[in-house]
């Protein structure tokens, strides 16, 4: 199942999309407790452009559902964009978690020395020599520690170099794979989707006149109300606003009218 959101309105939505994949989260971990695992299949959740929209639990949740088969891919611009969203703690928190990472060359400096520190150093030898009246007297060499790879050689990356880390394995470099240089690839990108099922339509909610609620001062008096009340606002936002007292009702209306329901809701492909 794909989620897909325009580029242009991820920053309106961004209180839904958190709602979204924490309600999703939060599923799949009290589903797979209430099972206790049995008849749950993996799930691999990818989170493409998390440095634009954070989820708040995402840190907290990313320590826990891998023990509960769900598995995060997580897509970011760079580690700094990482640090503004979630916060230092936090993102270092994500960071520690993703077993598997890798690298495309960066653009920022900042992160370009992280990775130089994360890569570690190797031994190399400074050659020293003393020299009088233009002959050699003495040569020495000197063993000292000098980065794997430096912060400007890692912002000077081809195009299809990634550098990697998987777990206890020292820092590797790879290839980006481009799928249209090879047949079989190609060809499996050429499968089509199968055909989803239409999902049923919804069923309208009743309305419930106002009348029929039990009123308190112009409010909804919540002992006498039903668990399930729905009710039939006015038709037109200004006779809402032309109202002198607003019940908690009216008011919790006006901010889904206002928040929740957009012309640009999100579509699901």
């Amino acid at each position: 199942m794909y989620l897909r959101w325009k580029e242009e309105d991820l920053q309106h939505l961004s209180p839904l999309i958190r709602l979204l994949w924490g309600s999703l989260i939060n599923e799949l971990i009290t589903t797979y407790d209430k099972n206790q695992g049995q008849g749950c299949k993996p799930v691999l959740m990818l989170v493409d452009e998390a440095g634009r929209t954070a989820i708040p639990s995402l840190a907290d949740q990313a320590t826990t559902v891998v023990g509960r088969r769900v598995y995060l891919w997580v897509a970011i611009q760079s580690l700094s964009q990482l640090e503004v969203e979630y916060g230092k703690a936090r993102a270092q928190v994500i960071r520690d978690n993703m077993e598997s990472q890798i690298y495309l060359r960066p653009t920022d400096l900042s992160t370009a020395q992280y990775l130089e520190l994360r890569c570690g150093d190797k031994s190399a030898y400074a050659k020293s020599t003393t020299s009088r009246d233009g002959e050699v007297k003495s040569e020495g060499r000197t063993e000292r520690p000098i980065p794997l790879i430096t912060a400007q050689e890692i912002m000077q990356l081809k195009d299809d170099e990634v550098i990697g880390f998987h777990r206890h394995l020292p820092p590797f470099k790879m290839k980006r794979v481009e799928w249209w240089r090879y047949p079989i690839l190609k060809k499996r990108r050429s499968i089509p989707p199968p055909q989803l099922p239409t999902l049923p339509k919804v069923a309208d909610i009743p309305a419930v006149p106002l009348g029929s609620m039990h009123m308190t001062n112009g409010y909804v008096d919540p002992d006498e109300a039903s668990d399930h009340i729905f009710f039939d606002p006015p038709s037109s936002l200004s006779e809402r606003r032309q109202t002198a007292v607003f019940s908690p009702t009216w008011a919790a209306w006006l901010a889904y009218e206002a928040f929740l329901r957009p012309t640009w809701w999100p579509k699901w492909g």
